[in-house]
């Protein structure tokens, strides 16, 4: 019979997504804490394909065209792909649709593979759109089947996501609440400057419409002291259903009391900001805000279960239903809010202990090692 040891050494663990950007942002420094000799990134290529290859023992192209909801092309590449896995294989699928197409992907296999997902947000598929619903209702039957058949672990973020999923299907398997996908505390660059005579309020991320990229839009357009900038940085997802296109975005590149500045280096650029806005409407645990608060910069969310965690933190306020008003409210009185470097230290030694990238890889290795002694 095989050891723990002598199991580390031989399995392998599979990385999947269907966005290379998913397998590079956080999981990179899960990877390296962990163990990257042991990783395999399978994933579309893109802009993160090289770095994959600094850190994962090996990548594999998965030929997948991230525009079409379901590619039915890219499902039968996939499979062609994880036929050749050996048995003893993990694969950790990361986001719901890269769940859902990989459980299609291995609906007709019998490789005895050992799936675990990670559903960092219910995102599209959960939202209020006419398609999303439609989606949603024809799927149902399907879903409880697919994943019951390729998945031994569902990982969920937050509670709320958790209660909602499995009350849509009927899953069999362990599952497990992680808050986040932690953060590599030793890679940002800290807020030092707490008296800066004119407010910087950043809103980072992608351009989608359910990120809030309107109702940041209209937070902009209420505001009229002349003291405060407005930036915008983020990219239009070519992938998302979701996302604006083009010509809004050169819209919003018009716009003379909002800057926008494109991609930013979060780790290096984001002290340079007062405030972070976050206004989604469905986040699993937004990261750019657990960001926000570890490098120091005062954060208004909208309240939702993937923020909610602020509560928990000094340094910011969440607001109802995204109420417009409230956020101007807040960013208009900034100066009666304690503001400080004292609250951001204090957030980073929460964050340290709680949520940081050793953390949540401490967890996922206890999944990887409770499968691995399954497989004796």
């Amino acid at each position: 019979m095989l050891t723990i040891l002598t199991l580390k050494i031989l399995l392998m663990i599979v990385y999947l997504s269907h966005w290379d950007w998913n397998l590079y942002k956080s999981r990179k420094d899960i990877v390296s804490s962990i163990g990257g000799e042991n990783f395999i990134a399978i994933c579309p290529e893109g802009d993160f394909s090289d770095s994959l290859k600094n850190v994962y023992s090996k990548t594999l192209n998965w030929d997948l065209n991230r525009k079409i909801l379901f590619d039915i092309k890219g499902i039968t590449n996939l499979k062609h792909i994880i036929s050749k896995m050996d048995r003893n294989t993990i694969i950790h699928s990361f986001t719901l649709k890269t769940g859902i197409l990989f459980s299609i992907a291995n609906l007709f296999l019998n490789n005895n593979l050992y799936g675990v997902l990670s559903i960092n947000g219910l995102g599209y598929l959960f939202s209020n759109n006419l398609k999303a619903v439609i989606l949603r209702i024809l799927l149902k039957p399907f879903i409880s089947k697919l994943f019951n058949k390729s998945f031994k672990k569902i990982i969920f973020q937050n509670s709320s996501d958790k209660a909602r999923f499995l009350n849509f299907v009927s899953f069999k398997g362990d599952v497990s609440l992680i808050k986040g996908s932690g953060i590599n505390t030793k890679n940002f660059k800290i807020k030092e400057n707490y008296s800066s005579k004119k407010l910087k309020v950043i809103f980072v991320s992608r351009l989608i419409k359910d990120k809030g990229i309107y109702e940041y839009i209209e937070l902009v357009n209420n505001c009229s002291n002349k003291s405060i900038e407005f930036f915008l940085a983020g990219e239009v997802d070519k992938g998302n259903p979701n996302s604006i296109d083009e010509s809004e975005l050169n819209n919003i590149k018009n716009k003379s009391n909002l800057k926008y500045i494109g991609l930013i280096d979060v780790e290096n650029e984001l002290h340079n900001y007062d405030i972070s806005i976050v206004m989604s409407k469905y986040e699993g645990f937004s990261r750019i805000l657990l960001e926000s608060l570890y490098v120091g910069l005062f954060c208004i969310s909208n309240d939702i279960p993937g923020t909610s965690y602020l509560n928990e933190f000094s340094n910011g306020c969440l607001v109802k239903d995204n109420n417009i008003n409230k956020f101007n409210e807040i960013i208009n009185n900034f100066s009666e809010y304690d503001f400080s470097e004292l609250n951001a230290k204090k957030n980073r030694r929460l964050i340290e202990n709680t949520i940081s990238t050793q953390i949540i890889s401490k967890k996922y290795n206890e999944i990887y090692d409770n499968l691995k002694s399954i497989k004796q």
